[in-house]
């Protein structure tokens, strides 16, 4: 099988492969904060792609100034929490279904920057078929958000304060949008 390999510009990577999608976009991705890439995945709603999101349900992702995850519902965004005790750690895209990016990079603007990482696109049928099933068996199996109640600090255990204050914080410095 053949893919394409990236150690650089990986923002850029996944926005370029966001871009290209005519009708589909499915996300399996442990967070996404960047509102940037959020702001795309609401135009290619508005735009008729459908875009469904599987994520997990926590305080980085869900904090009071999160992103609108109810805004992304009402304009047609199909969003799925992962169940507590079996938190995803997946990084994936797939677009169209032709296509499906795999990457290490959290969808957060921490990310951008912070770590090495990499992106790797792939396009062989096969391979991309793997991940629509995986997908699929996601949304399958979890329940689609029709409502999003974001979580308070208070509600997250205190050893976590520190951790999730630093990272929103690193976060909503490097936002770009």
């Amino acid at each position: 099988m053949i893919g394409e390999v990236y150690f650089e510009d990986i923002h850029k990577h996944i926005l370029t492969h966001l871009q290209s999608a005519n009708s589909s976009i499915k996300l399996a991705v442990s967070w996404l904060t960047d509102k940037e890439i959020f702001n795309l995945l609401l135009e290619k709603l508005k735009q008729g792609v459908s875009v469904s999101l599987v994520t997990r349900n926590d305080y980085l992702n869900n904090h009071p100034e999160a992103l609108a995850w109810n805004t992304f519902i009402h304009k047609g965004g199909k969003l799925y929490f992962s169940k507590n005790g079996e938190q995803l750690h997946y990084k994936f895209i797939l677009v169209d279904d032709s296509a499906v990016l795999c990457t290490s990079y959290n969808l957060t603007c921490f990310a951008n920057g912070n770590n090495r990482e990499n992106v790797m696109v792939f396009t062989d049928e096969d391979f991309v078929k793997s991940f629509v099933r995986e997908h699929s068996y996601l949304t399958e199996s979890l329940r689609r958000r029709t409502y999003v109640e974001q979580i308070e600090l208070d509600d997250v255990h205190e050893d976590l304060h520190g951790f999730y204050n630093a990272t929103v914080k690193s976060d909503k410095e490097k936002q770009k949008s």
